[in-house]
């Protein structure tokens, strides 16, 4: 997994105790020194080999004319390195192709340049060893890669399954700053709105976004049909509104049955802002103790919030949510 996926994912989950996120940084950084290692020991090897010239093959000698070298400059490593085979008509026309000079095109036809053939079979033997050698560097690399991928997932689980203990916690740090919705009427809440609630939904929104817009009387009937079987659910809207007045009035105009974070409450919340990610409409899950269940990301990848109601459903159907 990419270093950025680290950030994300750390940024997404509710806040880690410092044992959780040293573990993290200690995986990804062994990764990156072995991966260090690795490459270096192979570019030292590379830089071995090629120590003493090689002879030029065909290919290579197109691919330097293609690639923008003069006939001359080409003929000038001809002469240093000589050639590994001779010409073939089919190297022939591509080399014209790229411009060859005649001069350089005759001293290839003369063979005038050519190495015996224990030396070609040296230098084949050399490219031999030099391709197993990449071969190698980039097998070791995908089994450190496929190990650290193991240790992340087994990091996240632990993040997961043992939510911090001396840090406040994502729905803690909300209890106070909560207002009820009763179908659009906004009352003052009294801090007691999440007792009892196992599942808790986080709805980012606004107004002014028209998918947002399409979304929400969706969620609301969804909300309406499960809470009754369901008291342990709850919703609460998290605007991304640019005033009060918009956020006042789409709760309004949608009949919001749910809880929200009062607008002037948000400004002190700008890390549960940050948990929607960068699209709207965002829904993700926590269980009461702010441990992340669901979300409309994953990792980096937006899904939209159907997919957070589909394992709502799954998670309702398991009966898991009343324990």
């Amino acid at each position: 997994m990419p270093t950025g996926d680290l950030d994300l994912l750390l940024l997404r989950l509710p806040k880690r105790n410092s044992l959780v996120r040293e573990s993290v940084w200690r995986i990804n950084c062994f990764s990156n020194t072995v991966r260090s290692l690795i490459l270096g020991l192979f570019f030292a090897s590379v830089l071995t080999l090629a120590a003493s010239l090689q002879p030029l093959s065909n290919k290579e000698i197109a691919l330097m004319l293609r690639s923008g070298c003069s006939s001359a400059s080409v003929l000038a490593d001809l002469q240093r390195r000589r050639a590994l085979e001779r010409l073939d008509e089919a190297t022939r026309k591509s080399l014209l192709e790229f411009g060859a000079s005649t001069e350089l095109v005759s001293a290839l036809e003369s063979g005038a340049y050519l190495v015996s053939a224990s030396e070609a079979d040296a230098a084949q033997d050399h490219a031999a060893k030099l391709a197993a050698q990449r071969s190698a560097a980039v097998e070791q690399d995908r089994k450190f890669n496929t190990l650290l991928q193991a240790q992340q997932a087994e990091a996240r689980a632990r993040s997961a399954a043992a939510p911090p203990t001396n840090e406040t916690r994502i729905l803690d740090a909300l209890k106070t700053k909560l207002v009820h919705c009763n179908e659009g009427a906004i009352k003052e809440g009294d801090g007691g709105e999440l007792k009892d609630k196992k599942l808790i939904a986080l709805y980012y929104s606004a107004h002014w976004c028209g998918p947002c817009r399409k979304f929400t009387p969706q969620l609301v009937e969804y909300y309406n049909r499960v809470v009754r079987q369901h008291p342990e659910f709850e919703i609460i809207f998290v605007s991304d509104d640019r005033s009060r007045y918009n956020w006042q009035n789409y709760i309004q105009e949608e009949k919001m049955p749910w809880l929200a974070i009062d607008y002037d409450q948000l400004a002190a919340l700008p890390s549960v802002q940050k948990l929607g990610g960068k699209s709207i409409p965002s829904l993700l899950v926590l269980s009461d103790d702010s441990r992340l269940l669901a979300s409309s990301y994953n990792g980096a990848e937006y899904l939209g919030p159907q997919s957070v109601l589909a394992t709502l459903d799954q998670i309702f159907a398991s009966g898991a949510a009343a324990h």
